[in-house]
């Protein structure tokens, strides 16, 4: 084998990256240009090409007024408000800033948030590692199969979004029910869900 062709076995069709773990996000306090470098930075994988900026200070202005993040010290924001808004961006493909307030309330305290984060990162690295091999596998198939790279590309495509459509909307659905749960009212489930509920019982 060439070495040209040992390099392009071993390069990654894709690469996605979790976020900093809880210990190594910033321990000072950051001001909002420092706070959407950082982030920026930390999501860089999950930016395409050509996409506009991932962060904007409106958009984490528009998080803290919709409590996603608690009020920050000053202008100043924490760890813990660092923790929140990477969830967020990383999120918000998926979820509307309702869901997320709905996934994200009732943390309170720090030891709370860091939970939440380190169970949000390691989901991510996971997901993000299985994402990997299946589109590094699709693509290698292809090739080998000499199936023409752009059916190849929106075959595999169309299975990771139809997938993704599934879970966002299932993710929903039981947000939906956690919090009904909390009010002590009816789950608003969709037919699924209900069907899933009566068959159980």
């Amino acid at each position: 084998m060439s070495e040209a062709e040992s390099t392009k076995e071993s390069r990654p069709y894709l690469v996605l990256d979790a976020p900093s773990e809880w210990d190594r996000l910033p321990d000072i306090g950051l001001y909002m240009d420092q706070v959407v470098t950082y982030i920026e930075k930390e999501l860089e994988s999950l930016r395409k090409a050509g996409d506009e900026k991932l962060v904007t200070p409106s958009m984490i202005n528009n998080y803290a007024k919709a409590n996603l993040i608690p009020r920050t010290e000053g202008k100043k924001y924490s760890k813990q408000h660092i923790a929140l808004l990477l969830s967020a961006f990383t999120l918000k493909r998926v979820l509307s800033v309702q869901d997320m307030a709905s996934l994200l309330s009732g943390l309170g305290g720090l030891e709370n948030t860091k939970a939440f984060y380190e169970s949000f990162r390691q989901s991510m690295d996971r997901a993000a590692k299985e994402t990997v091999a299946v589109v590094g596998k699709g693509i290698s198939a292809a090739e080998e199969g000499g199936l023409v790279p752009r059916t190849a590309y929106i075959e595999l495509a169309l299975k990771l979004a139809v997938e993704a459509s599934l879970r966002s909307y299932a993710a929903k659905m039981l947000l939906g029910e956690a919090d009904a749960l909390v009010q002590n009212k009816e789950p608003p489930a969709s037919k699924a869900f209900k069907a899933a509920r009566s068959a159980r019982k």
